[in-house]
């Protein structure tokens, strides 16, 4: 017996009219129909009568209602019971820094969650402090956060480098440039990643270090919208590398510049910091 039919069968029970209860389970009054004739043919008896004024529920109906809800109940608690008892199985939360997941392979991460049962799989990014306060409070067990950053029992590893980039477009006076220098692009219009990201305040100080203010005219989200306003000479960008060249845009190299670093980081005495670094070694192969 279809125990999901308990469910046709009970709504039917209760609204004592074929239709009704068809509209409610969004089926067809003659798929709903053979679902009850199916229930009756396998208990032997007739569960419903048939009259003008709908189903009326038979003594033998009112029997398989009453047990039918029962046995519902407790499917419903067992499934429950499975629910909270993988959740607690399913321990292991990792934490992404805004824009590290555009830095490493995504589905090598899916593959490893997928394959081992304890991870909470979840892709929302934060800034880099919020997954770095995470990590130290034991509120989550590794984080990818940008830069090395120390901490007592914090452990930090080097898990991807990408190189930092100025994106003009074609037309640009700098587009036949092998490389810039920060100073170059001072009074330029300049895209950048937004205050939640840490290129963002880096690329702020390179330029004060060179005692001027970069004349930002937009701050985005993402690496995709800094390539697409440039593409469309709104202005230039800088960004780590993440888009090949095109007759439309170009990567240049900026001149001293650091590299965009990725850091695994976890606790050293955290119980599961052996599956962190199992993590951290698939991303990095």
């Amino acid at each position: 017996m279809n125990t999901r039919n308990f469910k046709c069968f009970q709504t039917v029970y209760e609204e004592k009219n074929l239709q009704n209860a068809a509209n409610k389970l969004f089926l067809s009054p003659q798929g709903l129909s053979k679902i009850i004739k199916s229930l009756e043919d396998e208990c032997g008896t007739t569960l419903f009568l048939r009259t003008k004024d709908g189903f009326v529920p038979t003594e033998s109906g009112k029997i398989f209602y009453e047990r039918s809800k029962f046995i519902s109940k407790s499917i419903n608690e067992m499934f429950s019971a499975i629910e909270t008892v993988s959740e607690r199985e399913r321990r292991f939360q990792v934490g992404f820094a805004a824009g590290t997941l555009r830095a490493v392979d995504i589905r090598s991460i899916d593959t490893f969650m997928k394959s081992n049962p304890e991870f909470v799989s979840s892709w929302n990014e934060y800034d880099n402090e919020t997954i770095l306060n995470r990590v130290i409070n034991d509120n989550i067990n590794c984080g990818l956060v940008v830069g090395k950053h120390t901490a007592p029992g914090l452990i930090s590893e080097l898990i991807k480098s990408v190189e930092i980039v100025l994106y003009v477009y074609n037309g640009h006076r700098l587009w036949d440039m092998d490389t810039v220098s920060i100073n170059e692009i001072k009074n330029e219009p300049l895209i950048s990643m937004n205050e939640n990201y840490h290129i963002y305040h880096d690329v702020l100080n390179a330029c004060r270090t060179s005692d001027f203010s970069p004349e930002i005219i937009a701050k985005v989200g993402d690496g995709e919208t800094i390539h697409s306003l440039v593409k469309n000479k709104i202005g230039i960008g800088i960004s780590p590398k993440f888009f090949p060249d095109s007759d439309d845009i170009r990567a240049i190299p900026i001149e001293d510049a650091y590299t965009w670093d990725v850091y695994g980081v976890y606790l050293e005495n955290s119980p599961d910091a052996q599956l962190a670094q199992r993590l951290f070694q698939e991303i990095r192969s």
